[in-house]
């Protein structure tokens, strides 16, 4: 009897590893239920679909001065290449590319929330819920 319950042991211990092996296989680049790597906090909370004019309207930071916090992280004067408003963890941000790098602003507060190098095809297709701007362009 005590042999039978060992064996059952291991098969539920080694059900539950596959079983969590599944779940962490299945989060890829979104993170725990659904939520974006990097995860960070913004100031404005909004819905993923809200439309391109209503979030314009909700933004604090001018794309301007979202440029202007993005130079000052990376420490250049180097001209934006991207500029567009767009929801990232359900927050409002600023995505800025320049110098290679993308960088996210707090739409409410200007502070810099992530930086990271830019994968050339990534910014093409406006993989982060778009929002307003054009490639290549700055927008206000």
């Amino acid at each position: 009897m005590k042999r039978m319950a060992k064996g059952t042991a291991w098969v539920l211990l080694a059900v539950g590893a596959l079983a969590g092996a599944g779940v962490l296989a299945q989060k890829g680049s979104q993170g725990q239920m659904g939520e974006q790597y990097p995860a960070y906090v913004g100031s404005i909370q909004v819905q993923e679909d809200q439309g391109g004019q209503s979030l314009q309207a909700l933004a604090k930071v001018s794309a301007q001065q979202a440029v202007q916090a993005a130079q000052a992280a990376l420490g250049t004067t180097q001209s934006p290449t991207k500029v567009r408003l767009s929801v990232e963890n359900g927050y409002l941000v600023w995505e800025v590319v320049l110098g290679g790098q993308e960088v996210k602003v707090d739409a409410g507060n200007g502070q810099v929330l992530h930086k990271e190098a830019v994968n050339q095809g990534e910014h093409e297709e406006g993989e982060h819920g778009e929002a307003s701007g054009e490639e290549g362009g700055v927008e206000d």
